[in-house]
């Protein structure tokens, strides 16, 4: 076994010239079947163990190839690892966006083949910096290079964060080190920890395989002291929250004829069977799928009575200022608090381009695309007597984006539409990230979603208790609060990207010198 994986890895010993182990087309096959593996690693499956296999096995596909070889083997690995990993985008367009058939296939095709674009640049920069022969040197350098693709697809067009590395361990042991360094943090040292297990397998030199026998080792212990920390305290008393699921399909949602329906099936599900322990009631993401103040007066009856038992009700609508509207985040009664979406979606809440891409207008709808970005600090609603650090669908999908809601908030909560998605991975993926966020800030999380899958997630990012997809209820949870900060709340992301860049300067740096 060790020898194969020698061969794999290397094809040469450590004073020989570096080759590759295969030829162009098995290593191709081989990062093809390491990406289409790929996405079984995340929710719903979590296979963790496939993420560093898959890992180890695109390294060694690129171990000493030409740098145009590497980007091939980048991209047919990207092929597979989006194809399989967001193919649910075909759904959204064609099934709710009502784009034809084969225009929404083009339109998928054209998303998988821009997102193969990071492993490719990935794998690319790796063959022009690496260094032959510096075994351990290259493992960083790969993990830094692969680190700041997935910042860099973070910060594009709005940003597009699903299926990070980091995420692959959100339940795992690796999971642990989410307060620290965050979910880049944690793709990074799966990769080191990973090719440096394999090198202490691998190297001859007795002080290099301890050195990287070390290094897997100690990220191992860290993850171990992470998980075993307390970041943040809980508070005394718990918050009694119900999350109210109506599981209204979402071809059905935006019709004006159902609204008072809509309406009369969230109100039944807030009352029917409030016990007195409940303080707080969650609806989704455009429950009311109008401006709030079209619907203040049919359920003031309803708000009333919960303000007169002292229960708050958090819902999600729409609210308009002008000639401007905003997906938001109300308390129905008491002060009428309210959050505005600030992080909105290009080609679901606004059009980009929009002078080219109303030229497609006959062939695809886009709902909500003149919505307005909200503005000013990003601060927490006082619900409930507790500080409510508010999220809307995929705004929790950018950790560093809700770093500002702590350490104010003591209880997070995200409201959702993951009806977009259909019966695919995709809600199940969304709730990973609402796990991974828990972790990273120590704080417990209501997500509430109109299909599903609605959940109450503890500071540790384990799920107390569901509401499956595909279901209309009611769960009741006792949430407790939490104070406190965790070091990735501190920094962000700001430490994981200062020491990938060091390691790629340095990296081209040494490869320079080598040339000269």
């Amino acid at each position: 076994m060790t020898a194969a994986l020698l061969r794999f890895s290397r094809g040469c010993d450590e004073h020989s010239q570096p080759r590759p182990w295969c030829g162009r087309l098995l290593a191709s096959a081989l990062a093809l079947a390491a990406g289409l593996a790929l996405p079984f690693a995340f929710a719903p499956i979590e296979w963790v163990f496939i993420a560093p296999l898959s890992i180890v096995i695109l390294y060694g596909a690129i171990h000493a190839r030409a740098p145009r070889d590497a980007a091939l083997m980048g991209w047919v690995f990207g092929v597979g690892y989006y194809g399989v990993g967001v193919h649910w985008v075909y759904h959204s367009l064609h099934i709710f966006g009502g784009a034809a058939e084969v225009f929404a296939g083009l339109l998928t095709v054209i998303f998988v083949l821009v997102m193969t674009l990071f492993p490719l640049a990935t794998c690319w920069l790796f063959a022009k910096v690496s260094t032959p022969r510096a075994w351990l040197t290259n493992l960083w350098l790969f993990a830094a290079l692969w680190t700041l693709s997935e910042l860099l697809r973070n910060a594009i067009m709005g940003g597009f964060p699903w299926l990070l590395l980091g995420y692959s361990q959100t339940s795992a042991l690796l999971g642990g080190l989410a307060p620290v360094i965050g979910v880049y943090g944690i793709g990074f040292v799966i990769i080191v920890a990973t090719l440096s297990a394999v090198e202490a397998l691998l190297l001859s030199h007795r002080a290099y395989r301890w050195l990287a026998a070390s290094t897997t080792l100690g990220v191992v212990l860290l993850a171990v002291w992470a998980g075993r920390s307390e970041f943040s305290e809980a508070k005394p008393d718990a918050l009694g929250v119900r999350l109210a699921q109506a599981n209204i399909a979402q071809e059905m949602k935006f019709s004006r004829e159902r609204l008072i329906r809509s309406l009369d099936t969230y109100l039944e599900l807030t009352e029917t069977d409030l016990g007195p322990d409940i303080d707080l009631v969650v609806w989704p993401e455009t429950a009311i799928p109008t401006g709030f103040s079209n619907v203040d007066a049919y359920i003031a009856p309803t708000i009333q009575r919960l303000d007169a038992r002292g229960i708050d009700v958090l819902a999600g609508g729409f609210d308009r200022e002008g000639d401007k509207s905003y997906n938001a985040v109300r308390q129905l009664g008491g002060e009428r608090q309210m959050y505005r979406k600030r992080h909105i979606v290009p080609f679901g809440e606004y059009l980009p381009l929009r002078g080219f891409l109303e030229l497609f207008s006959a062939f695809i709808v886009v709902p909500g695309s003149d919505l307005s970005r909200g503005d000013g600090p990003h601060v927490p609603l006082y619900v409930a007597g507790e500080g409510i650090g508010v999220s809307i669908c995929y705004e929790d999908v950018f950790g560093e984006e809700m770093r500002p809601l702590l350490p104010e908030s003591t209880v997070l909560v995200n409201v959702s539409n993951d009806a977009w998605f259909g019966d695919s991975a995709a809600p199940h993926q969304h709730e990973q990230k609402a796990r991974m966020r828990a972790r990273e800030m120590a704080r417990p999380m209501v997500r509430v979603t109109n299909t599903g899958v609605s959940s109450a997630i503890r500071y540790d990012g384990s799920v107390v208790g569901r509401i499956p997809h595909g279901v209309k209820g009611v769960l009741d949870v006792q949430v407790q609060p939490r104070t406190g900060t965790t070091p990735y709340v501190v920094l962000g992301n700001w430490p994981v990207l200062v020491l990938s860049l060091i390691i790629v300067f340095f990296g081209a740096v040494r490869r320079r010198a080598q040339a000269d």
